[in-house]
């Protein structure tokens, strides 16, 4: 839960990167519930094989292989969420010619999460 705690208050396992995580389909399970994002637990069952082998598996080494998986897949789509939902945002600030948000957002995650939400993107 501790993991979850930190995530949710800071945005990183950061904190706990080096920590051996104990429960990890809990952790898994609960992380996609909270952020919707289903990388947590795609990795769940090579990481929960390796500790059945006896591994030990730490955060930093869970993040990093999300981290890897996820530029895999950025690199065969050739464009991944983040990019699609910044383009929809911009090209309704275009459209509406609020050009200040568009260099607002360009600099800023949490003005562009406002949008994101303000938008429904």
């Amino acid at each position: 839960m501790g993991f979850v705690v930190d995530y949710l208050n800071e945005g990183s396992f950061e904190g706990r990167k080096d920590q051996k995580i104990v429960h990890m389909e809990a952790l898994c399970e609960m992380m996609e519930a909270l952020t919707e994002d289903t990388r947590f637990t795609e990795l769940a069952e090579e990481i929960v094989k390796k500790q059945r082998e006896g591994k030990e598996i730490v955060m930093c080494e869970y993040i990093d292989m999300l981290e890897a998986r996820g530029e895999a897949r950025g690199i065969a789509i050739g464009e991944n969420k983040g990019e699609t939902r910044l383009a929809q945002l911009i090209q309704i600030l275009i459209e509406e010619k609020k050009y200040k948000e568009i260099e607002a957002v360009s600099g800023s995650r949490e003005k562009r999460h406002e949008l994101y939400r303000l938008y429904g993107i």
